[in-house]
């Protein structure tokens, strides 16, 4: 439980700043965009397209039903409802951050990434579900360093087509913790 109120705290403190930065100052706008260009990858390769394809919003709404459902006949109503709001909540949240502050993509990116930028549907979707498997399955050397290689190719990703600014990816990150922080504390008042 301490756990959880750390990550609800520091995460959504940390995402909080962040959303400051970027609406009210352009000195922070000027060196995330100098940075999303050191780490842009000039190659948007197919690969790097796949991994965004595979783990976009919308397919990552079938992987979640998909481990509810797992949840629903392995551990019961609770868990499935918990993974469902685990996603669910966070994409709305997501939704409503990135229609308030509006924040414009960066120059070049691929033309069907016509939404706002911060922060990124992509890395939010996958680390909830990252974060959801370790809640899930326990903290294994395998699992992490799993989870770990799929986070970054996702956030490498939306960095290398110029779909987000480093950023974008760091406020899905810290979404992502502080809900389900949140998420968690709420599943312990509830059911105890």
């Amino acid at each position: 439980m301490i756990k959880d109120w750390l990550d609800l705290l520091l995460g959504g403190g940390g995402l909080i700043c962040l959303m400051i930065l970027i609406a009210k100052s352009p000195t922070f706008e000027v060196y995330d965009a100098q940075l999303h260009q050191k780490l842009v990858r000039k190659n948007q390769n197919s690969f790097w397209r796949f991994v965004a394809w595979i783990n976009q919003p919308i397919l990552m709404v079938g992987w979640c039903f998909l481990l509810a459902f797992i949840q629903l006949v392995t551990n019961g109503w609770g868990k499935f409802c918990w993974v469902l709001a685990g996603l669910g909540f966070a994409n709305v949240i997501g939704i409503i951050i990135k229609n308030t502050l509006r924040r414009e993509r960066p120059r070049g990116h691929l033309a069907h990434d016509d939404d706002f930028s911060f922060p990124s549907g992509h890395v939010l979707g996958t680390t909830v579900m990252a974060l959801m498997l370790w809640q899930l399955y326990g903290s294994t050397l395998w699992l992490a360093l799993t989870l770990v290689i799929w986070w970054s190719l996702v956030a490498l990703c939306r960095l290398t087509l110029r779909a987000h600014y480093p950023s974008d990816v760091l406020g899905a990150t810290l979404l992502a913790i502080s809900w389900l922080g949140a998420l968690n504390l709420i599943v312990a008042l509830i059911w105890g």
